[in-house]
């Protein structure tokens, strides 16, 4: 028999800590957050305790008892922007009647398998005259008009790359860069951020292929939060959202765009059974908008409270300057 279960999970809150106790959690703004003890009362040293929100219809909410003993570790995030993949193909040589083709490899394409590569190319043929430059600008045209076919796509935009050149004559070069658009983002589909993905060219005499910047996911980028909540509050509080389709309900969400930037507190805890050995694993993630490290001062209150329950210097704190 499996032990996984539904008491093993993972819950989400989005908020501010800008609140000490209950009577101003109930007066204050909504998605404002506080640790207390179960009871609500202060938390204190070594004592169950809870996290207590106020919801967008005006409702106090809280997280499971955690009791203070059962928390195996707890990390503050800090916020780091995604970074996109940039590639350069620089050193062409210009050679008449060559046939140059760029190949991009999407990995995890469609279904997100790791099994799953997606070819794209862009050819250009060389003709007298050409230069690095003009050899570029003719890729780069022709994998504008590939990438146009894509869903969403237009003849010069499409959701996955940014095409571009630059140099002049023989210091042309063709750039090719991962692409986040956050202004399409929609937190109820898994998606793939074209981060991983490889660029090779073929023709006579090879140039230099090179990433120029590596890519980064980052942490607490709108995106990732974006889908943390919908899809970890979808389990808890919303579970058969999707099972009238197509007259689906959306309930109120907690963060409002997908470029928000949120530091992060994690909290890894267990239940135990009374009458039973087995440990269910559970996880509670706090995202707490971030504006810059002076207003790190908000989510270092909640690690001092943590720290208060669970022992000085369990959690360390953010810096603020």
């Amino acid at each position: 028999m499996g032990l996984a279960g539904q008491n093993q999970v993972r819950h989400m809150y989005v908020g501010t800590p800008d609140v000490a106790d209950l009577a101003a959690l109930k007066a204050g703004s909504t998605n404002s957050l506080v640790f207390l003890s179960s009871d609500s009362s202060a938390a204190g040293p070594g004592k169950d305790f809870k996290l207590f929100q106020k919801d967008a219809l005006g409702n106090i909410i809280s997280s499971d008892t955690i009791k203070a003993g059962n928390v195996t570790n707890v990390k503050a995030v800090s916020y780091e922007s995604s970074v996109d993949k940039k590639v350069t193909i620089s050193g062409i040589t210009p050679e008449v009647n060559t046939l140059y083709t760029v190949n991009i490899e999407i990995d995890q394409h469609g279904s997100l398998s790791q099994e799953d590569t997606y070819l794209k190319q862009g050819y250009y043929k060389a003709i007298n005259g050409d230069d690095a430059k003009s050899i570029s600008d003719g890729l780069k045209a022709s994998l504008d008009r590939n990438f146009s076919r894509e869903v969403g796509a237009t003849s010069t935009d499409n959701p996955y790359f940014t095409f571009s050149t630059s140099g002049s004559g023989s210091t042309g070069a063709l750039i090719i860069e991962g692409k986040t658009d956050t202004s399409k983002f929609d937190a109820d589909k898994h998606v793939k951020v074209v981060t991983s993905f490889s660029v090779d060219i073929s023709c006579s005499t090879y140039p230099t292929v090179e990433i120029t910047t590596a890519a980064s996911a980052g942490k607490g980028t709108g995106v990732q939060v974006m889908e943390m909540e919908y899809f970890l509050l979808g389990e808890r509080g919303d579970t058969y959202r999707t099972n009238g389709y197509p007259h689906n309900l959306v309930g109120p969400k907690l963060v409002s765009a997908a470029d928000g930037k949120y530091n992060l507190i994690e909290i890894a805890y267990y239940d135990e059974g009374r009458d039973e050995a087995k440990k269910s694993k559970k996880g509670l993630t706090i995202a707490i908008p971030f504006v810059d490290l002076a207003g790190n001062a908000g989510i270092n209150a909640v690690i001092a409270d943590l720290n208060n329950i669970l022992g000085s210097g369990t959690v360390a704190s953010l810096p603020v300057s």
